[in-house]
């Protein structure tokens, strides 16, 4: 009678062949006859054996066939953001035609989450990650090929995402191109860089923030005077509620156009402009970025930034297989564009007073 768990050496002696033949009708099914082979899983199946244990087969390939994402929120984001799924999409659609796995690390902002030391991956591609992150410094210490999405800049590492305060930027000329001057912004709370406190990390946000009112500052408009608005969490209800107080201001007080630091955001600030009655774009135009699938099909559709989320994930993916191959890769050149519908125009006139 056979206890423990059982191994190589066991399932070799119930099948009376040798340990080297049982590892290769797991390893090397080429080497052996169907017979035999059948004979060592028939033993295998008897002795409740799964066959080797994957990270020890991993260290002898010197290759387990996993690249690992690393995200800056928890788990669940990566099924709930519209633009985190079709990113990932496109890091598993490359993966699944090369033969290659995802493995998903959320940091949730803290080193004890980030499972970054044993994960057993061939490459990492960090996505949206600041660079004081403390996964970050996990994953260089691994020493492993890096592809970095969004953020950070690291030396080195190929880089796959657009200029978000030059995009950003763009959206506020279109804004005041039309005529608008009473403008505010709509994003999600990030912690700083730097601090201790954990939380997610939004340098994406932070950068379409700045862009955006460094070119209402370039345009002679006071910065200080256009509201900045937090939504609690990245979701659509969250984006409407952040936003009624301000659209409950009188219309004289109350911005004429908002631009909303994601697309998620912006399709909130549609609820809320509905469900308070005010015209879009007719008293208040809306700009996302993103250009999601839902973007298009708003009501109104929605004026947005658009960049293939889909594509840079594929892209990262490939420069990761490049790496993990030893071959060169270089970061792309991406260039989001401004895809204008029709919740933009040009503000409401002003009443015009009459001569006494």
């Amino acid at each position: 009678m056979t206890h423990g768990r059982p191994t190589l050496d066991t399932v070799a002696e119930r099948a009376g062949v040798s340990r080297m033949t049982v590892s290769n009708a797991y390893n090397r099914p080429d080497q052996l006859s169907a017979a035999t082979r059948e004979k060592v899983f028939q033993a295998a199946a008897e002795l409740g054996y799964g066959g080797p244990d994957p990270a020890g087969r991993s260290l002898r390939r010197g290759r387990s066939g996993t690249v690992g994402v690393l995200l800056t929120e928890q788990l669940p984001y990566a099924f709930a953001d519209p633009g985190m799924v079709a990113f990932l999409h496109g890091v598993a659609s490359e993966l699944a035609d090369a033969g290659e796995a995802l493995l998903l690390l959320p940091t949730g902002g803290s080193p004890e989450h980030a499972l970054v030391r044993d994960a057993i991956v061939d490459a990492f591609i960090l996505c949206s990650l600041a660079p004081d992150e403390p996964a970050v410094a996990d994953v260089l210490a691994r020493r492993l090929p890096v592809v970095t999405a969004g953020s950070p800049h690291l030396t080195g590492a190929p880089f796959v995402g657009i200029d978000n305060v030059r995009a950003a930027a763009e959206v506020a000329r279109h804004l005041l191109g039309l005529g608008h001057r009473r403008l505010g912004v709509l994003t999600v709370p990030g912690r700083p860089e730097g601090s201790p406190t954990p939380g997610p990390n939004r340098p994406a946000q932070r950068a379409r923030v700045q862009g955006f009112r460094q070119a209402l500052a370039d345009a002679a408009l006071p910065v200080e005077a256009i509201p900045l608005v937090e939504a609690g969490t990245h979701d659509r209800s969250a984006g409407a509620a952040a936003v009624r107080p301000l659209l409950r201001l009188p219309s004289s007080r109350r911005p004429t156009a908002l631009f909303a630091t994601t697309d998620v955001l912006a399709l909130g600030v549609l609820d809320a402009a509905a469900e308070l009655g005010i015209a879009v774009p007719g008293q208040l135009s809306v700009v996302g970025f993103d250009d999601i699938a839902e973007a298009a099909t708003a009501s109104p559709p929605l004026t947005t930034v658009a960049q293939s989320l889909f594509d840079q994930g594929r892209a990262a993916a490939r420069l990761a297989l490049r790496l993990m191959d030893g071959e060169p890769a270089r970061s792309p050149r991406l260039r989001p564009t401004l895809i204008v519908r029709d919740s933009t125009a040009a503000p409401p006139a002003r009443p015009t007073r009459r001569a006494p």
